[in-house]
């Protein structure tokens, strides 16, 4: 396993860290460091992260923290907030075309939670226009198409292949 694609796993971690109360779990956290050290990435906070128990949240918390100072210059990481939305969009897209994230659960997740309220111009507009299409369809017709879930799809396969690679 290539160091790049070992740290994929924490990359996400570190990127969904910002979220309030993230991680709720420390099995994502445990997750990432050992997919990290599998691939030859060792340093110290991974190994401690390594082997928390679930309860350990705080302590998963600060050793997250630490692994992005560790190895702030491999991970690659947004520096921006939107530089950062938009990573975790893609992951919510890839998620979506791999079968791993219902349709509605990443539409809002992109089109509320990770396009800017402020921004018309964001490449992540569309998903929150198909959104509003979705939840009137469902409130009308008892339920998303097979047409609604293969156009946000498409969406998705235009936006991973265009303005979100």
């Amino acid at each position: 396993m290539e160091m790049d694609e070992a740290l994929e796993p924490l990359r996400r971690v570190l990127l969904e860290r910002r979220i309030v109360g993230y991680p709720e779990s420390v099995v994502a956290a445990v997750e990432a460091a050992w997919a990290a050290l599998a691939g030859g990435v060792d340093t110290p906070s991974l190994w401690e992260l390594g082997v928390l128990s679930d309860g350990e949240v705080l302590e998963a918390r600060r050793l997250l923290a630490e692994a992005e100072q560790e190895l702030w210059p491999v991970l690659r990481l947004p520096a921006t907030i939107e530089g950062r939305d938009r990573a975790l969009a893609r992951y919510c897209l890839r998620d979506l075309l791999d079968g791993r994230l219902d349709p509605l659960a990443a539409a809002e997740r992109i089109g509320f939670e990770l396009c800017p309220a402020d921004d018309p111009g964001s490449p992540l507009r569309p998903v929150r226009g198909w959104l509003y299409r979705a939840e009137d369809q469902q409130e009308h017709c008892g339920g998303l198409t097979k047409e609604m879930v293969a156009e946000l799809h498409d969406l998705a396969s235009q936006l991973l292949a265009g303005p979100l690679s």
